[in-house]
């Protein structure tokens, strides 16, 4: 909220994310809406976003590229929503753009806001572009660490004897166990603090040394030797 503020102080700015399961909201604005009314308001905007702004259809279908609202929808009809109402109305708010981030389990964005007769310009948006990539990363990877946090325990008390014993160092028999907790070679960089080529050596040497030619094959091989 701050990187967005320091790019463009004149704007208003949202990270929100909707489960695509049950549509429950979770995020954070800052919006200076009055704090008598600012709770029942938010949740009602997280209702009625999903159905009033059209630019959130289109982070559901995959939208990569910032979304500037005015291409979705025209102002004048933007005024007919409650979304309107709610949201922009009471700031004055009359542009918008959002940076799309769609995760299995969630869709949703980093959004800017602002007033004023001119919309967001090619430059802004180029700016936005460059700063949204790195928004995405950074909540990749954080869904990576939240997720290998609950897995940690059990590749913690995971028995490396029997890896050890077949040759794999401490690092690859890590390498390994977290391949067999279904994470990618990117994830489990992220995970040991290593670099994603130091990982792509480790699961070759992996494979090299339990003679397979699959990371499926590889876990299938562990496990054998675990049950030994």
């Amino acid at each position: 909220m701050q990187a967005c503020q320091h790019l463009f102080p004149e704007t208003f700015n949202g990270f929100e994310l909707w489960s695509l399961a049950d549509g429950s909201y979770e995020g954070e604005v800052n919006a200076p809406f009055d704090e008598a009314t600012r709770a029942e308001r938010l949740q009602r905007i997280a209702e009625v976003l999903p159905k009033d702004n059209p630019a959130f259809a289109a982070v559901v279908a995959g939208a990569r590229e910032p979304l500037l609202l005015s291409d979705f929808i025209t102002h004048r009809q933007l005024r007919l929503t409650e979304y309107f109402e709610l949201a922009l109305k009471p700031l004055d708010i009359r542009h918008q753009v959002a940076i799309p981030i769609l995760t299995s389990t969630h869709a949703g964005g980093v959004v800017f806001n602002k007033g004023g007769l001119r919309d967001f310009t090619k430059e802004d948006m180029d700016l936005i572009r460059q700063f949204g990539r790195h928004i995405v990363l950074a909540h990749q990877t954080a869904q990576a660490l939240a997720s290998a946090e609950i897995q940690k325990a059990q590749v913690k008390t995971t028995d490396h004897l029997m890896l050890r014993r077949a040759g794999l160092s401490q690092r690859e028999s890590e390498v390994l166990l977290w391949i067999a907790e279904g994470k990618r070679d990117k994830e489990i960089a992220l995970i040991l603090g290593i670099s994603y080529r130091t990982v792509t050596d480790h699961v070759r040497a992996v494979l090299a040394k339990l003679r397979v030619e699959t990371r499926t094959a590889a876990v299938v091989a562990a496990r054998r030797l675990e049950t030994r």
